[in-house]
């Protein structure tokens, strides 16, 4: 199981939603390679290893592809210079990705981006993160910049996942009704949403982690 260098534990009852900002970490500048450096040093708890590749794997694998754009997840008023303070102002990692297996997931794959390697560490769970993460206000104006055609983002999520389908619901994506079956760990329910770039309010705190394929 990860741990935070500041040995920080979340508590749901007490702690709010923290103001965020996304990271493409497929540019290079002082930011971008500091927090590359954390996001392969995250570790998560076993249970979620089911259901979701560390960055540490699927960083590389995105860097070889020029359809993945790797993003971090930050503390809005972070600008993390080094690799502890990125460590702990870091809160999770994602992938949009403008292929993969989209022609699978839906009828018009040109038209749409796919959410995936997505997750927040086990020291940010618990405040709503993953919710606003995946929220419009946050992930719809990077989603936009990556790819100006999309109109829709899609995601699967294992059908063991119920704490993240709780959180992608809440974010809300909606079940399209089919089944993605080219995962590792069973079978994986589709969700998706149409492409929001306007002004929204983010989503209080959500229950639990969020993990979706690799």
């Amino acid at each position: 199981m990860a741990t935070s260098t500041t040995g920080r534990a979340a508590d749901p009852a007490t702690e709010q939603t923290p103001g965020l900002r996304l990271v493409r970490l497929d540019h290079d500048t002082d930011e971008t390679r500091t927090l590359r450096e954390a996001v392969v040093r995250q570790r998560l708890a076993p249970e979620q290893r089911r259901f979701v590749t560390e960055a540490v794997r699927t960083l590389p694998q995105a860097d070889t592809d020029p359809d993945r754009i790797p993003f971090a997840m930050v503390l809005a008023d972070a600008r993390p210079t080094d690799r502890l303070t990125a460590l702990d102002t870091c809160a999770g990692f994602g992938i949009i990705d403008l292929r993969g297996p989209l022609r699978d997931l839906v009828d018009t794959p040109e038209r749409a981006a796919l959410l995936r390697a997505y997750y927040v560490t086990p020291e940010w769970q618990g405040r709503g993160i993953g919710t606003a993460a995946c929220s419009a206000p946050l992930l719809d104006p990077l989603v936009a910049e990556a790819a100006p055609r999309a109109h829709e983002i899609v995601l699967c999520v294992n059908h063991a996942n119920e704490a993240g389908t709780r959180t992608y619901l809440a974010a809300g994506f909606v079940p399209t009704g089919r089944t993605y079956h080219g995962g590792p760990n069973g079978p994986q329910q589709v969700l998706s949403r149409a492409l929001d770039t306007g002004a929204h309010g983010v989503p209080g705190p959500r229950n639990e982690r969020t993990e979706n394929t690799q």
